[in-house]
């Protein structure tokens, strides 16, 4: 049975699992059943590297042989070495298990995890590289792929099932019905679509390859537009009633929140309000460890005192009515757009 639908998993099997799902190795099999010379084909990985992987996530319970080799296998096979062609000699077709299907592909089983695991897979990669970052004080240079964003949209809707609750407030005291709401970095759609849900007009400002991705999956009717814009150079043009920061801070220092809740108050409409998700530091019990995770993965992200926040926003009396309202797991920072 494998071990990642429990709640504690051994790191290398969460390593093995993770670069089959970044390879496409998952997704490829689940699509159609193959052998270990097609899926290698499929997908350019090394045969003998790739019967190494294969085997291991047999023993595990991910992968099982269900039918006999097809002659396009036979063919592949012809120019292995004889060594690994031996080894490769029964070469059935190869499936996924119903317990992997349920994990990864099957939204409705209560053990899965889906595409959240490779954003899983990315972190832990990054965690490994803590002696370097301390060393050099920045983390490694890494590109992005398509799966990669995948992963992390997968991750945050996974991790957002209380957005109803984290709403509720960002409206308390406004009426819902038409109101304008700019939720920047709302890509996921996790808070975007409880906020259209009660009436209001979203906007959801996000970078050009997240937008074209989730774009595709609004539902019809759904009072979501979106912004592909880099809001680290500028926020969409309003004015709104009301500006959503969900977990964006945390990614920058202090230098970029600063003007980032300048742009966002230009944005804004005479008292319209900004309403900041996040983890604030010496209030929120994983403040600390969450810091980490940004040393590993950002340039000069971090979390933040609320007294860091209180001073941004009250820079110049641009904001007023500045409060910590706590959540859950994380806190909300509400203040409203000064009228001057």
């Amino acid at each position: 049975m494998p071990t990642l639908a429990q709640p504690i998993a051994a790191p290398n099997e969460l390593l093995l699992v993770g670069a089959a799902f970044k390879t496409g190795i998952f997704d490829t099999l689940y699509e159609t059943p193959m052998s270990l010379t097609e899926l290698a084909e499929r997908r350019n990985l090394d045969v003998r590297a790739l019967w190494t992987v294969i085997e291991a996530l047999k023993s595990l319970g991910y992968l099982i042989e269900i039918a006999e080799p097809s002659p396009s296998s036979e063919s592949v096979k012809s120019g292995m070495p004889s060594d690994l062609a031996a080894s490769c000699a029964g070469d059935g077709k190869l499936a996924l298990t119903e317990a992997a299907e349920q994990l990864f592909f099957l939204e409705n089983s209560e053990n899965y995890i889906g595409h959240a695991l490779i954003h899983t897979f990315n972190v832990i990669r990054s965690w490994s590289q803590i002696p370097e970052v301390l060393r050099k004080g920045q983390p490694a240079e890494r590109d992005q792929e398509e799966l990669d964003i995948q992963g992390f949209m997968a991750a945050m809707k996974k991790n957002a099932k209380s957005a109803v609750s984290v709403i509720r407030p960002c409206l308390e005291g406004l009426t819902p019905s038409g109101l304008t709401v700019l939720d920047l970095g709302g890509g996921p759609l996790n808070y975007a679509r409880p906020f259209a849900a009660e009436g209001c007009i979203v906007t959801v400002q996000d970078t050009p390859e997240v937008c074209q991705l989730m774009e595709k999956q609004l539902a019809p009717g759904e009072t979501i537009r979106f912004a592909p814009i880099d809001f680290t150079e500028s926020v969409v043009e309003g004015p709104f009633d009301l500006a959503f920061l969900g977990n964006i801070s945390h990614i920058y220092g202090p230098k970029e929140n600063l003007a980032l809740f300048r742009r966002v108050h230009a944005a804004l409409k005479p008292g319209g309000r900004i309403a900041i998700l996040d983890f604030v530091r010496a209030v929120s019990p994983m403040a600390a460890m969450f810091a980490v995770n940004m040393l590993v993965n950002t340039k000069t992200g971090g979390t933040w005192t609320m007294d860091q926040y209180r001073q941004w926003l009250e820079e110049e009396k641009r904001y007023e009515n500045v409060r910590l309202v706590p959540l859950e797991h994380q806190h909300l920072i509400l203040a409203e757009k000064a009228s001057q």
